[in-house]
């Protein structure tokens, strides 16, 4: 298995592997006995967006505690229990010849945990850098793409493993924690047409209780786990377009008018939406931020008020972003009159799915929130936004994601905005909390267990122009902040995470 630090030895071969299998996969374009089913509207979407490099991956991390050590073969014995559960990570991509085609997902014969980069495994430097090097883990992940050229013979996603040192310089070195347990982040980085947020949180279920099966297991054979064969009946569950109605009727007519009037109106009586300038053409460094929240305190806090986090977080970073800007920017911050914001959210109830499969399967809600200075005047705002989300999440008729059958060019549609204003300012996504019941293997606490999770996602070319990603197991919270190197600014940026940090801290609490 490819290690971080084996990635040098292996640089000198990449790039003829990559010639080899670039060649083996336009061979086998026109093999069709492997193709598995075609991409739905949503994970065309993804596919295409990610093979003009204009977005790279999502990232959901958990943090596991232990009260043996991992190791590699036992890790690789889980991963195989767990490819067997959720076939999509068995699969392959294939992308379209032509705009004209649509892109599908393929068979894989084989997933080889040998093979370079699909697992890295790492550990800190030491207990006090542990929250750093974590940070950078992601960061470093986000800014890999899965290349085009590999997509139809590897699978689109990859696995980093971050043991926690609880080392001390000078005074001691240890591998365990007070209570003599072993502690692992366990970072599940993937391609945004195989899974989406809550699939993520599917994933760790599954590993959670594989890792506990194959630890328990210490007379189990460590040979021939190298490589996963793959079933030759694989099958996948269906596109979110073919068992959610996604169908356009009144609503969507509307918006088309909407759309074609901008033409007519005059930009004075248009509502002036600030969100970070005009859409380049190539992505950039993505950077990421990590706030740790005491869930529990919040989650009083907006009770008593009856908001929901997603409404309390998305007004939080809204009043973080106007204050930041105003501080920073004064001259900007007198342009920002309104922004508006994505909340993603779960079709799977619609689908008849539980959170406990991996599937593609959301839509979004688009918010708009006036310019404001003090967060606690906000409530009402909060508990419309809190009512509006429940409602979007049951009515997937006229949704955003039904539009995309409009695209014909899916490639011709992403270039197309290069030059224009960016539609969103920022995104909130929230995976809510963990089952409780699945955070513990076999319900058993001194078992293996998970005690923290992180959600995020890398940046996207035409997306907005930041995002804020909450995942809660527990007591503990943890919001992650993403932004693309260039479009609002480290200085804002690293204001409104301070700001947010604040925010939320305070929300609630008498001054």
């Amino acid at each position: 298995m490819a290690t971080e630090s084996e990635e040098t030895k292996q640089a000198g071969t990449a790039a003829e592997e990559a010639k080899l299998e670039s060649s083996s996969s336009s061979s086998d374009e026109s093999d069709d006995s492997e193709i598995l089913r075609a991409a739905g509207l949503l994970e065309r979407y993804h596919i295409i967006r990610s093979s003009i490099a204009w977005y790279n991956n999502v990232i959901v991390g958990a943090s596991y505690s232990t009260p043996t050590a991992l190791t590699v073969p036992t890790f690789i014995r889980a991963l195989h229990s767990v490819i067997a559960q959720h076939p999509i990570l068995a699969s392959g991509i294939r992308l379209p010849s032509s705009s004209s085609k649509a892109p599908s997902f393929i068979r894989l014969p084989r997933v080889d945990f040998s093979q370079h980069g699909l697992i890295l495994w790492e550990s800190s430097g030491s207990a006090a850098s542990h929250g750093r090097d974590l940070r950078d883990l992601i960061v470093r992940l986000h800014n890999t793409p899965f290349p085009n050229d590999k997509l139809d013979s590897t699978p689109a996603w990859r696995i980093a493993v971050l043991q926690r040192s609880y080392n001390v310089p000078t005074a001691y070195d240890s591998s365990t924690n007070a209570q003599g347990r072993y502690d692992y982040e366990i970072l599940f980085c993937f391609h945004h047409a195989i899974a989406d947020g809550l699939s993520g949180a599917a994933f760790h279920y599954s590993l959670l209780d594989a890792l506990a099966t194959a630890a328990r297991d210490d007379a189990a054979s460590t040979s021939g786990y190298d490589v996963y064969n793959v079933p030759e009946d694989l099958e996948l569950l269906p596109a979110m377009d073919d068992v959610v109605d996604l169908g356009l009727g009144i609503k969507t007519a509307g918006r088309i008018a909407s759309y074609l009037g901008k033409a007519i109106v005059p930009s004075f009586l248009r509502k002036q939406i600030w969100t970070a300038g005009k859409i380049g053409d190539s992505l950039a460094e993505t950077k990421v931020q990590i706030l740790q929240v005491d869930a529990k305190a919040l989650l009083t806090a907006v009770k008593a008020h009856k908001v929901s986090i997603t409404a309390f977080i998305t007004y939080a970073a809204a009043h973080a972003l106007y204050a930041s800007m105003a501080a920073v920017n004064a001259s900007e911050h007198g342009k920002m009159k309104t922004v508006r914001v994505s909340l993603p959210m779960s079709y799977r109830r619609s689908a008849g799915w539980g959170n406990d499969v991996m599937v593609d399967c959301v839509g979004a809600l688009d918010w708009d929130i006036h310019a404001f200075d003090n967060l606690h005047r906000e409530v009402h705002a909060m508990k419309k936004l809190t009512k509006e989300v429940r409602v979007a999440a049951g009515a997937t008729r006229d949704s955003e994601v039904g539009l995309l059958a409009l695209v014909g060019d899916m490639e011709g549609f992403f270039r197309g905005q290069v030059g224009k204003e960016r539609g969103l300012t920022f995104e909130v996504s929230n995976l809510g909390v963990w089952d409780k019941e699945k955070v513990t293997a076999g319900g058993e606490a001194d078992d293996w267990r998970i005690e923290q999770a992180v959600f995020s996602q890398s940046s996207s070319v035409a997306g907005p122009a930041f995002s804020v990603n909450v995942a809660t197991v527990g007591e503990r919270m943890v919001v992650g902040v993403q932004w693309m190197d260039g479009v609002v600014g480290d200085k804002v940026m690293e204001s409104l995470v301070g700001q947010l940090e604040t925010d939320i801290a305070t929300f609630g609490k008498k001054k």
